[in-house]
């Protein structure tokens, strides 16, 4: 009977450690997701010379959804400079360790900020719209008579 006490006492707090493995798995899936979101607003926003409203907006909107994070907890921070495009985007993971409640842990604590904060270079001019007046190389110094 004892052992019977003694396992209903560790059986909860060992399981916590089965669990966890599940949790990280949770956790590395919704960093991911975060990579490919602002990836693809990143290479929106290269193409378009900055980082619209637009592009935050459906970037913020999209976040929330995948997430389930409310709006106003995602932030989302744009500059240029020169033509370099500055952003810094901050999600919160919720829910990261298994058992939080079992060792104590309040719902505020048991979470983390991701922080994404880089910078790409906007899209360079197309060839099309280079100066007429610059002259293509002659290809007359690349021949070789042999």
């Amino acid at each position: 009977m004892k052992q019977f006490i003694v396992l209903s006492a560790v059986l909860p707090i060992l399981m916590v450690f089965v669990m966890q493995t599940g949790y990280d798995q949770k956790n590395n899936h919704a960093i991911s997701m975060i990579h490919d979101m602002v990836y693809v607003a990143k290479e929106q926003a290269r193409e378009e010379g900055s980082f619209t409203w637009e592009i935050q907006e459906r970037l913020r909107r999209n976040l929330s959804s995948s997430l389930k994070v409310p709006l106003n907890e995602i932030s989302i921070m744009c500059r240029e400079e020169g033509d370099l495009l500055f952003y810094r985007v901050e999600v919160p993971v919720k829910d990261v360790m298994a058992g939080g409640g079992l060792f104590g842990i309040a719902d505020k604590d048991n979470q983390f900020i991701y922080v994404i904060d880089s910078y790409t270079k906007a899209r360079a001019m197309p060839e099309d719209e280079v100066d007429s007046d610059d002259e293509p190389p002659d290809d007359d110094d690349n021949n070789v008579d042999g």
